[in-house]
């Protein structure tokens, strides 16, 4: 099975201990699947991020100046290492 690199990018306004949420992912999940498994690997962020098996609203995910969720991407399966920056919608910039 091939595995690939996938990087949280937290926005500095996100209220968390951490800013980066780094690990490996199976080339056969979705990338929601993937940035699901990396944000229960920290329990605060998945406190303040997760809601009901889905990322809460109000976060724009991007990767490669595509936002993932409105695009439809997060559904996509992982193909290479990629990077995702989480901001949140109201994040004041």
């Amino acid at each position: 099975m091939t595995y690939y690199i996938l990087t949280l990018h937290l926005h500095p306004s996100i209220p968390s201990v951490v800013r980066v949420l780094e690990g490996e992912v199976a080339g056969n999940s979705t990338l929601l699947e993937g940035v699901l498994i990396l944000m229960r690997s920290d329990k605060h962020v998945s406190e303040l991020l997760i809601v009901d098996d889905d990322i809460r609203a109000g976060y724009l995910l991007i990767s490669e100046k595509v936002e993932l969720r409105t695009t439809k991407k997060l559904f996509s399966k992982i193909g290479s290492d990629t990077e995702i920056r989480i901001i949140p919608i109201s994040h004041g910039g």
